[in-house]
């Protein structure tokens, strides 16, 4: 199940999100809520999802940029863009 994502000019995509406490983030429903972004943002394709962009006012994010999707880049666009693979990070 993927998320959808908000277009620009949502009013949330403006606000401040709230920040998580360390309790929040481990709890059940931020752990979903991660892994839904996960495969939110690699269906978009794209390397990070923050969660304003589908909606949510708090401050996460997650972030991957995975080798297959640098295996089209030239060395020469590798170093231009600084791109080397990022692992899972939420």
């Amino acid at each position: 199940m993927t998320l959808q994502i908000v277009q620009a000019g949502d009013p949330v995509l403006r606000k401040q999100g709230r920040q998580l406490t360390k309790q929040e983030i481990a709890s059940p429903a931020i752990q979903q809520l991660i892994e839904l972004m996960r495969e939110t943002m690699r269906e978009a394709p794209g390397v990070g999802l923050a969660a304003p962009q589908i909606g949510e006012s708090i401050q996460l994010a997650v972030i991957e940029d995975r080798a297959e999707y640098l295996s089209d880049l030239s060395a020469d666009q590798l170093a231009r863009y600084q791109r080397t693979p990022v692992p899972f990070h939420p």
